[in-house]
C-alpha cells in the first residue's frame, strides 16, 4: 500500500491552522528520529561493552506518536519494552533517562523509572513521593512499572480500566480524587504480536469485553516473536483476524476493532484519536492491531536478524520503515522540503548523542564517587586496624 498523496486531517488537527499543523507534524518527525537514534546508539553501547543488554523500540515509532496524541493527563499506560517513543512523546521519559536506564544508573534522580533496578525498556512513572505517600495521578500522564514477562501487563491494564469504571459508576466515591477523573481516564495496554499467544492476553480480552471497561489494547505486529515468524505461533498468521469475534454486535457489547499499517502516520493519528474518544466517553474497549511494523536492528542485542530473515524480508523492512514513509508523506504534502527534513534528522542524531554523553558521564561520575568513598572507608578501616594491632603488640611486649 502507498501513502496517499493527500490525506484528510485528523480530528485533533481540524482546529489547527496550516502553520500549527505543520509544526505538530515536524515535531513528531523530530521525536521519532530522536527515538530512532537513541535505539541505534543504545545497541552500540551494549556491543562495545558499556551496557549489559539492550532491547529497543525502533520501527515502532509512528503508532506510538499517534497514540501519544490521544493520551491525556490521568490516563495510565500498562505496556512493555518497545514503548520508548511513546514515553518520549508524552514527556514521561527523557532521552537522558533512557540512557541512564541502559547503564543501570542506580539514581532515582537520573533514572526515575526504577533507579537502575530494571533492565532497559522497563518504563514507569512514580506514584509515591519520597515519604511514601500517594501522588496525584490525574494531573499528568502516568505509566505503571513494566515487568519482564511480555504478557504480564495485560491483567494490570484490565484492573486499571475496571477501577475507572467503578469511579464513574459509584457516586459515593470521593470526588475530586487524586486517582481518577471521575472515570474519564483510559487504560492503555501495549503488547507484541507474539505475546498475544499467551493465556494472559485472551483472558483479559474476554474479561474486558464482559465488563465493558475503558481498555485500549494496541498490538505492535512486526510479524516475529524474537526469531520465530507468525506462521509458527499465530493461527492464520494474523491476530487481528482471530479477534474478529470480539467485535461489537447489535447489543453494543464487545470491542471496537481497528487495523492500520504502522507506516501510515496520518491514518494512525486519525484512528487513534477517534478510537480514544469512543473508549473514554462510552467505556467501549478497543483493540488496535498495528500491522506491517519493522525491526531495523532485530529483536535485541542478543543476536542479529540477518541470521533468520531472508534478503527479501530485510529489503521489505527497509522499504516499509515508518520514518522513511513519514518523510515521503511530509514531502508529498508540501509541509517541508528535503533540506529541512535532513536538518531535523541531523539535529535529532546530535540530540541523542548529547543525551547519551550526559547520561554516561553522570553514571561514571557517581560510580567513581562511590568507588572513591569505598576506598577511603577501607583505608580508614585498615589504618584503624593497624593501630589496634600495634597497640596490642606494644602491650604484649611490655
Amino acid at each position: 500500500m502507498e501513502i496517499p498523496a493527500k490525506t484528510a486531517p485528523s480530528p485533533s488537527q481540524t482546529a489547527l491552522n496550516k502553520k500549527e499543523l505543520v509544526a505538530e507534524v515536524l515535531r513528531d518527525y523530530r521525536t521519532g528520529w530522536e527515538s530512532r537514534h537513541a535505539s541505534l546508539l543504545g545497541r552500540k553501547e551494549v556491543l562495545t561493552g558499556k551496557a549489559k543488554f539492550g532491547i529497543f523500540g525502533d520501527g515502532k515509532e509512528l503508532p506510538q506518536l499517534a497514540m501519544a496524541k490521544a493520551f491525556r493527563d490521568g490516563d495510565i499506560r500498562s505496556g512493555y519494552y518497545r514503548d520508548q517513543t511513546f514515553m518520549l512523546a508524552t514527556g514521561m521519559m527523557t532521552l537522558e533517562g533512557f540512557f541512564a536506564q541502559l547503564y543501570a544508573h542506580t539514581s532515582v534522580e537520573h533514572e526515575p523509572a526504577s533507579g537502575g533496578r530494571s533492565m532497559n525498556g522497563h518504563f514507569a512513572t512514580r506514584w509515591l513521593d519520597h515519604q511514601g505517600q500517594s501522588v496525584n495521578l490525574t494531573d499528568k500522564p502516568q505509566s505503571t512499572a513494566d515487568i519482564s514477562p511480555t504478557g504480564g501487563q495485560m491483567g494490570r491494564g484490565l484492573g486499571i480500566a475496571y477501577a475507572s469504571k467503578l469511579y464513574r459508576a459509584l457516586p459515593n466515591l470521593p470526588s475530586p480524587s487524586k486517582f481518577s477523573r471521575g472515570g474519564h481516564e483510559i487504560s492503555y495496554v501495549t503488547i507484541g504480536n507474539a505475546s498475544t499467544s499467551e493465556g494472559h492476553f485472551w483472558e483479559v480480552i474476554n474479561a474486558g469485553g464482559v465488563l465493558q471497561v475503558p481498555l485500549f489494547v494496541s498490538i505492535w505486529d512486526d510479524g516475529y516473536g524474537i526469531s520465530v515468524p507468525a506462521a509458527y505461533q499465530t493461527t492464520k498468521e494474523n491476530i487481528g483476524a482471530l479477534l474478529q469475534g470480539f467485535r461489537t454486535g447489535p447489543d453494543g457489547n464487545g470491542y471496537r476493532l481497528y487495523t492500520c499499517p504502522g507506516w501510515d502516520y496520518p491514518r494512525l493519528c486519525a484512528l487513534y484519536l477517534k478510537a480514544a474518544d469512543l473508549c473514554r466517553q462510552e467505556h467501549m474497549p478497543v483493540l488496535f492491531h498495528v500491522t506491517e511494523l519493522t525491526q531495523p536492528q532485530g529483536h535485541s542485542t542478543s543476536g542479529s536478524h540477518e541470521r533468520y530473515k531472508s534478503p527479501e524480508r530485510l529489503q521489505w523492512e527497509k522499504d516499509h520503515d515508518g520514518l522513511t514513509r513519514m518523510r515521503t508523506w511530509i514531502l508529498s504534502q508540501g509541509f517541508a522540503d528535503a533540506d529541512t527534513l535532513d536538518l531535523i534528522e541531523t539535529e535529532a542524531a546530535t540530540r541523542a548523542k548529547e543525551a547519551l554523553n550526559k547520561a554516561y558521564h553522570a553514571f561514571r561520575d557517581d560510580l567513581n564517587s562511590w568507588t572513591s568513598e569505598t576506598l577511603q572507608s577501607l583505608e580508614a578501616w585498615s589504618t584503624a586496624l593497624q593501630t589496634q594491632i600495634s597497640t596490642v603488640s606494644t602491650k604484649d611486649r611490655s
